[in-house]
């Protein structure tokens, strides 16, 4: 049998070095692996901080979004619904743009067009975040568990550097529940009512059309 030319053999040790090459490269790894881009993705710039405007008001559910963008141009987002009156984070959700552009029309459009959204420090978003956590942890409500890949994109956001307060549970003091579309309702209210006892806290249910306060 004839033996490889020189020059066959050449060509091959040359792929195989490339291949060997491709495996090395980091941009290779992240491409490979979402969560390790997520990760990277708290070192880079600060896209924009975004929250719901009037997330001071108790009891509120708030939206947050932040969003970076890397050097290449892509931009990496964590969104959060958070219920400051009880649930803490409900739901959660880290995603990977490759353009600015596809980050506005895909994500941004949706989300600033449900309700109006203001600037906010990444370190006062932070604290919102932890701050709701315990609270709805204390009344026996775990987070999303996708909180955590998308608290990746809030890097080293510190919330002991913000000195804002954070409004938690309703008017009174008591936890406020606010019913949701998807929520359990019967499993989230005979957990309260074990907590807390039927005067421990407050509620808004969707009945037919209308909403009943008690």
């Amino acid at each position: 049998m004839a033996k490889p030319s020189a020059k066959r053999r050449q060509k091959a040790r040359q792929r195989k070095k490339a291949k060997r090459k491709k495996k090395r490269s980091p941009l290779s790894r992240l491409l490979q692996s979402p969560r390790a881009l997520l990760r990277s993705s708290g070192n880079w710039p600060l896209h924009e901080c975004l929250v719901t405007k009037d997330w001071q008001q108790e009891g509120n559910i708030v939206q947050i979004l932040v969003a970076r963008r890397s050097p290449s141009g892509q931009i990496a987002a964590g969104t959060f619904l958070v219920d400051l009156g009880c649930l803490g984070v409900k739901t959660a959700f880290a995603s990977l743009f490759d353009t600015r552009r596809e980050y506005e029309q895909k994500l941004r459009a949706r989300i600033t067009s449900q309700q109006e959204m203001i600037k906010a420090e990444v370190n006062l978003v932070a604290k919102i975040i932890r701050e709701a956590i315990a609270y709805a942890k204390d009344l026996g409500f775990k987070p999303d568990p996708d909180y955590r890949d998308a608290m990746l994109v809030l890097g080293d956001a510190d919330p002991d550097a913000c000195d804002v307060p954070i409004p938690l549970g309703g008017r009174d003091g008591k936890p406020f529940y606010i019913a949701g579309p998807y929520d359990n309702v019967d499993r989230i209210m005979a957990k309260l009512m074990r907590k807390l006892g039927p005067d421990g806290f407050t509620y808004l249910i969707p009945i037919s059309l209308s909403l009943i306060h008690i």
